[in-house]
């Protein structure tokens, strides 16, 4: 009896053993969304496209297929994150990709399927291959006329701050030393790579030099967060002050919708001790004149100086006046065409005798030439450069005429 209850019960169960050692289809879905302001988003805004996808079933391989998306710049924010839901009553795999997607147009966009491809098992030995897909998306989007002159960039940002600072106070450098200025700017919901590039800081008056931008993305639950750092080492050219222009960067706020600027302000350029006070320090530290040695060391120097400018004034019609070293260094900067070591040459050469300088720079073939390099190197906007070696030529003939005369 035993025996044959064993037998129905197996004959009755089998067709159940074999319906559940089948596999079951996998359940799939694929879904977009796109987290987008109230307003329509402007062409360049930042846009966060969420791809989730959630697949049960015994899955050997599966990868998500991104299709083009030609109307979009786009950046994959982070890595793909995977957590488990209940989705019709079973736990089930869940994965999600996020990605910053910005139009590049206006119109209407379409955000083509994205798809997840699987590979799931039938039975012990089999398997067979499966893809979902999500619907199209599609959204709008505006152009930005109107809130950013043609031609310069546009910045949408959550927030944005600026800060600006010296090692040394700008207006007290040491004579002699420079300065570094380190501005710091950090922008939320954008990029580094969205961040402007290195601001324009020349001035007349002041030598800078750049170093290379520091560009950093920070991912945060919130979104990106974007750091950018520009570096210049300062000095002034002389003892007059002179001022650094102001920074400013335009960016649009995407909770209000408006256009804001962000600015590190003008600051003034000065040594802390002029060359002449520097000079004096240096003679109230040097040793008494009341000693004998040194008066009798000034006598001596007196008499040798008078002695050699009579010598010079009477042979000046025969040996001619020497130039100076800065004239070679102004012919050597215009063979190198280096625009700045030219200027600096110049300008020793104004140092050296101003009232010849004054009466060279009054002539009509060396005075706007000057102008057109100072505005080239220090204006506001780019310009082209002089020919350097014909000016150079010139104001070597007219320092040999003003020496002369």
């Amino acid at each position: 009896m035993p025996r044959r209850l064993a037998l129905l019960l197996f004959f009755l169960l089998q067709p159940l053993a074999q319906a559940l050692a089948q596999e079951e289809p996998p359940f799939g879905r694929v879904e977009l969304r796109v987290e987008a302001p109230s307003e329509t988003p402007y062409v360049g805004e930042p846009l966060r496209l969420v791809i989730r996808s959630a697949i049960r079933g015994r899955v050997l391989l599966d990868h998500i297929i991104q299709p083009s998306l030609l109307d979009f710049d786009w950046q994959q924010f982070g890595v793909d994150s995977s957590s488990e839901e209940m989705i019709d009553g079973f736990w089930t795999p869940v994965v999600e990709r996020v990605l910053m997607i910005y139009p590049l147009r206006a119109g209407r966009l379409t955000i083509p399927p994205f798809k997840r491809r699987i590979a799931y098992r039938i039975d012990e030995s089999g398997r067979v291959e499966a893809e979902y897909a999500s619907q199209p998306l599609q959204i709008e989007a505006r152009a930005r006329d109107g809130l950013v002159p043609p031609g310069e960039s546009f910045l949408p940002a959550r927030s944005l701050r600026i800060t600006d600072v010296w090692d040394i106070e700008p207006d007290k450098i040491p004579f002699g030393e420079t300065a570094r200025r380190t501005v710091t700017v950090e922008a939320e919901g954008v990029t580094a790579d969205r961040l402007p590039p290195l601001p324009n800081f020349r001035a007349p008056g002041i030598i800078t030099f750049a170093a290379p931008v520091e560009r950093r993305t920070i991912v945060t639950d919130q979104g990106p967060v974007a750091h950018a750092v520009y570096r210049w080492n300062v000095r002034p050219v002389s003892a007059v002050s002179a001022y650094a222009p102001a920074i400013r960067i335009a960016w649009f706020d995407v909770a209000t919708r408006r256009m804001r600027e962000a600015v590190a302000p003008e600051r003034r350029i000065a040594f802390g001790d002029a060359p002449r006070e520097h000079s004096a320090t240096r003679l109230r530290e040097s040793p008494g004149l009341s000693a004998p040695q040194p008066m009798i060391a000034a006598l001596a120097s007196f008499v040798a100086t008078a002695a050699l400018i009579c010598l010079v004034v009477a042979m000046r019609g025969r040996i001619g006046v020497r130039r100076p070293a800065a004239l070679a260094a102004l012919r050597r900067a215009a063979r190198a065409a280096d625009a700045v070591a030219f200027r600096h040459a110049a300008r020793r050469l104004a140092q050296a005798d101003p009232k010849a300088w004054a009466r060279i720079v009054a002539r009509e073939d060396i005075g706007p030439a000057l102008d057109a390099l100072d505005a080239a190197l220090y204006g506001p906007r780019p310009a082209a450069v002089p020919a350097l070696a014909p000016l150079a030529r010139a104001i070597a003939a007219a320092w040999a005429q003003s020496c002369a005369e």
